[in-house]
């Protein structure tokens, strides 16, 4: 292992352990805070205590952006944890004299310290690693993150059991002065600071003022902070009716807290991926204010302490796991210059106005009707939450016009692999390269110019027989130039698809057919079939056929299955499974794929129509284990099964079957025995020469799965 390699190991550890016990420091002082706050004033008072904390915070977010420009992250950080440590001591020392002045001075310093706290973090592991290594490191610490939310809540309720609220004080302190310690251990980091970044921020302002999705990200942030001091308002009113010594109360936030962070971790773990996978960014962010819409109605009918648990503890599960998760994807279509000067005042700054705008809310009600019921509080909540459905629209929609428009200009830069959300799938799946961005950006402009032509008189016949001569002239500058030309227009095709075969210009023409093809598609499947096309442009015209979900295009690709020739085959095939990897509602029948199968299997046992030398293999979806040659027909069985059995259960499989270790082949083979028909798995175990033994009906098939989990690695299962 490189020096290097062993630095990041070593910085990530002590992220690891920073990050949790930071989380666990901040439940623990929350339970404390709160605690010690309502059992030495009213809850009437709470809407005061938490203007002033905003406005505290905000302050505290603009100082630490000022020194952050001067100061790297890795030196004023720790600082900050040692600092926040002594004031622990100081209201400790406060709080056996003046208890009152103590509470507030405590809910001030957590309100400031813990977000600049947090930010600055996260700003040491930016910086401490390189976006290639941080992106399932980065992951990792997220997790430890969450983690250390249900220690503290554990912690903190073990720990107030045995001590007192004041003593809880010194504990807080000592947890602050091991991040001290852990976050200084990270390191320096590993790439310097982007210079100018001090312009930047003084300039995010203005990017906000003339950005229309910015400023609905930042208004959606907005509205779920406000939501938030409502509701924690309600429960608090609840809470400190119920609970009137702080010890108890101490106890009550810890289990409440601990059990939100369970609950909170575990949804994001099962549900979080999967969830944006298959329904999108605009789907996820709705589960929050539909769950508030829902609790809410419950509480104001039942106003009770379980009530408001519920609907604080929904809102505090679903902000912390899958809204948060996909509010963070909103600025994929942001380029850096937008998006690094907005991201903090978004995030912090929009919610510490929430918070202000909540609690005048608040005091507004409370000075209408001094005895506010708290029915009221959940029903103001519940209007929100309806309001944030409406802005939730308006941002999805705004997020999938500024990532098409992004991805056409080349300001973002995507690939497939980064993508976990169906809705950046979709509008990924129309422009993947930065080449056909040009392209459609040239075909949009060559449109207009036709047009323009037209109207001007300009010969159109002489401009498509030039363009017929330039594709036809084996000049890939011509034809390179007629690809461009304002000429391009579907009587083009015959002349165009015959160029696939060229490797030198293949690139610019499958991009030029992809710009047509929902409008050749039979043009496109009558070549992809014709043995009289060049094969190398056969077997290329799948790849073409994939960026149309059309049923035609789906339909023309089965057929393709099927052809004699197995470079055609394999190559309909790999576009299928993509296409299927994209839109999970893509359905390709089983009793299309098994008869493949079968004369697949017939055709290697007798050597008919064996690949062509001009194959063209590819590592996607399916990719080969490393260092090993795979027949590519038995390739071509597996991704057949991926398009109708889990693709990931038959990647491992095939990743399986052609490892060193007898056992898990084994594997592999029983979770094919247990998926496939009996003939059809015979078949194919005699083409992959390994005499296991069947052990149908022995395990579950899910068993068999998560064995082979377990023992294959699997880097995009992994992330």
């Amino acid at each position: 292992m490189s020096a290097d390699s062993q630095g990041n190991t070593r910085a990530l550890k002590f992220a690891l352990f920073a990050a949790t016990v930071m989380i666990a420091q901040q439940v623990a002082g929350k339970a404390t805070r709160d605690a010690l706050f309502l059992s030495n004033f009213d809850v009437t008072n709470l809407p005061k205590v938490v203007i002033a904390a905003a406005i505290a915070s905000m302050v505290g977010v603009l100082l630490m952006s000022r020194l952050l420009s001067r100061i790297s992250p890795i030196r004023l950080v720790p600082l900050v944890f040692g600092l926040s440590a002594i004031l622990f001591i100081g209201e400790w020392l406060l709080l056996g004299y003046q208890p009152r002045i103590a509470s507030i001075v405590l809910y001030l310093h957590m309100a400031v310290f813990g977000a600049i706290l947090i930010s600055g973090f996260w700003s040491i592991i930016n910086e401490r690693f390189d976006p290639h290594s941080a992106k399932q490191r980065v992951a990792r610490i997220a997790a430890a993150a969450a983690l250390g939310g249900i220690v503290g809540g554990l912690l903190t309720a073990r720990v107030s059991a045995l001590m007192d609220v004041r003593s809880m004080l010194l504990f807080l302190s000592g947890m602050h002065v091991v991040c001290m310690l852990a976050t200084r251990a990270i390191g320096t980091p590993a790439h310097g600071v982007l210079a100018g970044s001090a312009v930047r921020a003084r300039s995010a302002f203005a990017v906000l003022g003339r950005t229309r999705y910015l400023q609905w990200m930042a208004l959606l942030m907005v509205l779920v902070a406000l939501m938030a001091a409502l509701l924690d308002y309600a429960l608090k009113a609840e809470a400190s009716a119920r609970y009137r010594d702080s010890e108890s109360l101490v106890a009550f936030f810890a289990s409440f807290y601990a059990i939100a962070g369970v609950a909170g971790f575990g949804l994001q773990t099962l549900l979080g991926q999967r969830i944006l996978q298959r329904f999108g960014i605009g789907t996820t962010l709705t589960l929050l204010p539909v769950a508030i819409a829902v609790l809410g109605t419950v509480g104001t009918v039942f106003t009770q302490l379980w009530s408001m648990v519920l609907l604080r503890g929904g809102h505090a599960v679903f902000v912390n796991s899958l809204f948060r998760s996909a509010f963070e994807l909103l600025y994929t279509p942001l380029p850096p210059h937008m998006k690094r000067p907005t991201k903090a005042i978004i995030d912090v700054a929009s919610d510490r106005l929430g918070d202000l705008l909540g609690s005048g809310l608040l005091l507004l009600m409370l000075f209408i009707s001094p005895v506010l019921p708290t029915a009221v509080v959940a029903g103001c909540a519940v209007m929100v939450a309806l309001s944030i459905l409406y802005v939730i629209i308006r941002l999805n929609q705004g997020y999938i016009e500024q990532l098409a428009r992004s991805l056409r200009s080349g300001a973002v830069n995507l690939q497939e692999g980064d993508v976990i959300d169906a809705t950046t799938q979709h509008i990924l799946a129309k422009s993947t390269a930065n080449s056909e961005r040009e392209f459609m950006l040239s075909r949009l402009a060559n449109l207009h110019n036709l047009q323009d032509s037209s109207e001007h008189g300009v010969d159109v016949s002489l401009q498509f027989a030039n363009a017929v001569d330039d594709l036809r002239s084996n000049d890939p500058e011509r034809i390179y130039r007629a690809l461009g030309s304002s000429a391009m227009e579907i009587r083009l095709v015959p002349y165009i698809i015959p160029l696939l075969a060229n490797d030198e210009t293949a690139n610019a023409v499958r991009t030029e057919l992809r710009w047509l093809v929902p409008r050749i598609i039979g043009q496109l499947t009558d070549a992809m079939l014709d043995p009289d096309i060049p094969l190398r442009a056969r077997q290329r015209l799948p790849g073409v056929l994939e960026a149309s979900h059309n049923p035609r295009a789906i339909s023309a690709l089965q057929l393709g299955m099927m052809d004699p020739c197995f470079n055609v085959r394999y190559h309909c095939a790999r576009a299928l499974a993509r296409m299927c990897s994209r839109n999970h509602s893509i359905n390709v029948p089983r009793q299309l794929v098994y008869p493949a199968i079968r004369s697949e299997l017939a055709n290697r046992t007798q050597a008919a129509h064996p690949p062509d030398h001009s194959l063209e293999l590819t590592d996607e979806p399916l990719t080969r284990p490393a260092g090993r040659q795979i027949d590519p027909g038995v390739e071509h069985v597996f991704t057949l099964l991926a398009l109708v059995l889990d693709p990931d259960a038959v990647y491992l499989a095939m990743q399986a079957m052609f490892s060193d270790d007898e056992n898990l082949r084994g594997t592999a083979l029983e979770y094919l025995e247990n998926v496939l028909p009996a003939d059809l798995y015979n078949d194919l175990q005699a083409h992959l020469g390994d005499g296991h033994e069947g052990r149908f009906g022995q395990r579950s098939l899910s068993d068999i799965v998560r064995e082979l989990k377990s023992l294959v690695h699997l880097p995009h299962l992994a992330e």
